[in-house]
């Protein structure tokens, strides 16, 4: 009976206390541009390239300024090289020069947790930072050319899956302002930064060089108290 009481007591001193704080649940979607950082190479240009994130977000206030913020997203993660290149054709012995565009494209399941901060009096506006994980599904390259005589050798779309590694890990970093629509609704406006630090490559590629992810996300988000 002493048992069942203090078990009793318990569930009620636990379901009190969370009920003492806020708990929130959302949707969130935006644009990303990633970069992958160490696929530079001689006479290739890299630069970021838009894509999307979307997913779920929770979020449980420890106080009333203060909060931790989870999101289960799928993000499409990529980054694109240009170069230009020479081929001779056999027919008339001739140089065919034309610029090459390949587009590095991964799918991942990341999960970033973050501390939050809400700024007293800031109308709306927070901060927060910490880790994420990411998950890879898979990856994949195309490649474009500016001319269209000799497709098959330009234009192309390999899976890159095997060549990179299944988890990323790194520091995550954000500025956000929430617009109250009602007692228990918001729309969050959110810029993020996600700086991994794993390697994603493996098996030797882009010469040995330590390829890792980095990538910006401007996300809407809906928030609703629980």
């Amino acid at each position: 009976m002493k048992k069942a009481l203090s078990f009793i007591f318990i569930f009620w001193f636990i379901s009190t206390s969370m009920a003492q704080h806020r708990q929130k649940f959302g949707l969130t979607i935006g644009p990303n541009y990633s970069k992958f950082r160490g696929m530079d190479a001689s006479g290739v240009d890299y630069s970021y390239v838009p894509s999307v994130s979307l997913g779920l977000v929770y979020e449980y206030y420890f106080t009333e300024r203060l909060s931790i913020k989870a999101n289960l997203l799928f993000e499409n993660k990529k980054s694109q090289a240009e170069g230009d290149f020479q081929l001779r054709n056999e027919v008339d012995n001739s140089n065919l020069n034309f610029t090459e565009t390949v587009t590095y494209s991964y799918k991942y399941i990341t999960l970033p947790v973050m501390v939050q901060y809400d700024f007293k009096n800031g109308k709306g506006f927070f901060v927060h930072g910490g880790i994420f994980m990411g998950y890879l599904l898979d990856s994949e390259m195309k490649g474009e050319a500016n001319i269209s005589s000799m497709p098959s050798v330009t234009d192309f779309v390999n899976s890159t899956t095997e060549y990179n590694n299944k988890f990323d890990f790194g520091f995550v970093a954000g500025v956000g302002k929430a617009f109250t629509l009602n007692k228990k609704s918001s729309l969050v406006l959110e810029l993020r930064n996600s700086h991994g630090i794993f390697q994603t490559n493996k098996n030797n590629t882009f010469n040995g060089n330590i390829v890792r992810s980095n990538s910006y996300a401007f996300l809407l988000g809906w928030m609703y108290d629980l």
